[in-house]
């Protein structure tokens, strides 16, 4: 392996997720102190996943048919380093908030699955290895997560020019990221219907949406509701962190969890551990059980981010590989944040974030018994051995 190449991706990567630690956890305290409601908090936190619903797939095909996948990360990390400051320029007006964090998230949101789509495709070629890049992405959301949390404590309106700082140094970085190609940049094209007639991947694609919605729902109003509870900003960020912390042994041993137990196995595992942090949400929110939920981080978001990245860079054709990517990103995040985000936050205006949490924590254990049973009539896959067969895209066990 080229140590440049490696320490380039690393710092990347750290860079990537430092501005998701300084920006995402942190807008929705931003608003509130602004004086928007609880309602207005959840549209315009979820308005990114709307904008990526449409825009992430546009973005994987603009990749995949590109001479270089570079040049479109390369243009969405320039974008969002300067679109980031129409949001405060933007004041407390509803509707024009609204149009600057969705223009903002019209690149930003293109950044993480395009650099994994970049990064899987290096380490296919023995460049670098995925998970060990994927680590120090979690090592820059540690780093920032407690840093913005003691700083955005007294100068929340310094959440601006932090990440704006940090995507122009991923502007710089990704500059310097060896080139890889659009595989469609020819005559081959292949159309985005493909990857569904995957049915294993379908279903996964649905258990991974419905624990999703939790997640979307987290990210917009964990810190909110925390504050509400009497927890501390400072206490906050250090979940943040150890929350990210806690992904470092999945990720540095995710390929030899994936080879043992399977992707069925472990994302009934992670299902089991999402359901149990939101029963400590709902039934027992303290200093202490806070910081217990975020060490049980590591078992829920990262598990499914990881098992789908290898999913699909193992089993969906070369000519869809950042198409693929970017639905991940689509399922797991944007679809997640606007059904968790929007609905989540007018559900939780009228009965109570408590209440909220209560129904996630059911919504957690039927989706985990759900995926179980449909796992035992599909066969989903126990291991990581079996091939894309070409013609009907099935998986041969």
């Amino acid at each position: 392996m080229n140590n440049k190449n490696v320490v380039v991706l690393a710092i990347f990567y750290a860079f990537i997720y430092m501005s998701t630690g300084s920006f995402s956890s942190y807008i929705g305290v931003y608003f509130a102190e602004a004086g928007v409601s609880h309602t207005q908090i959840g549209i315009l936190t979820s308005i990114g996943a709307v904008v990526g619903i449409f825009s992430q797939p546009l973005w994987g095909m603009a990749a995949d048919r590109s001479k270089s996948k570079n040049r479109i990360l390369i243009i969405c990390t320039l974008f969002s380093c300067i679109t980031v400051w129409l949001v405060p320029a933007a004041g407390d007006m509803f509707v024009p908030l609204l149009l600057a964090m969705a223009l903002f998230s019209l690149f930003q949101v293109a950044i993480n699955p395009m650099s994994d789509a970049i990064t899987l495709e290096l380490s296919s070629k023995g460049i670098v290895r995925f998970p060990t890049i994927r680590t120090f992405g979690s090592v820059g959301y540690a780093f920032i997560s407690i840093l913005a949390g003691w700083l955005f404590a007294t100068h929340i309106n310094s959440i601006f020019l932090v990440t704006s700082l940090i995507m122009l140094g991923c502007f710089l970085l990704s500059l310097a990221i060896p080139q890889v190609a659009g595989h469609q940049s020819g005559k081959n094209k292949v159309k985005l219907v493909e990857i569904f007639r995957n049915k294993q991947l379908t279903v996964i694609y649905i258990y991974t949406l419905s624990l999703s919605v939790a997640m979307g729902f987290l990210w917009s109003f964990q810190a909110i509701y925390s504050k509400e509870q009497g927890i501390s900003m400072e206490i906050i960020g250090i979940g943040l962190a150890v929350g990210s912390v806690s992904q470092f042994p999945f990720m540095l041993f995710f390929q030899r969890f994936y080879n043992r137990f399977g992707i069925r196995n472990i994302l009934i595992f992670s299902g089991v551990i999402h359901t149990l942090r939101w029963c400590l949400y709902a039934f027992a929110l303290t200093p202490f059980t806070y910081l217990f939920s975020w060490v049980l981080h590591g078992g829920t978001f990262i598990l499914f981010y990881m098992c789908l990245a290898e999913y699909v860079n193992t089993h969906v054709v070369k000519e869809l590989k950042a198409t693929g990517q970017m639905l991940n990103s689509v399922i797991q995040l944007s679809v997640g944040k606007i059904i968790g985000g929007m609905l989540g936050g007018v559900f939780a205006a009228q009965y109570g974030f408590q209440n909220s949490f209560i129904v996630l924590a059911v919504m957690g254990a039927i989706s985990t018994l759900g995926y179980y049973l449909a796992g035992r009539f599909f066969h989903i896959n126990r291991g990581n051995k079996e091939q894309l067969v070409e013609g009907d895209r099935s998986i041969s066990s």
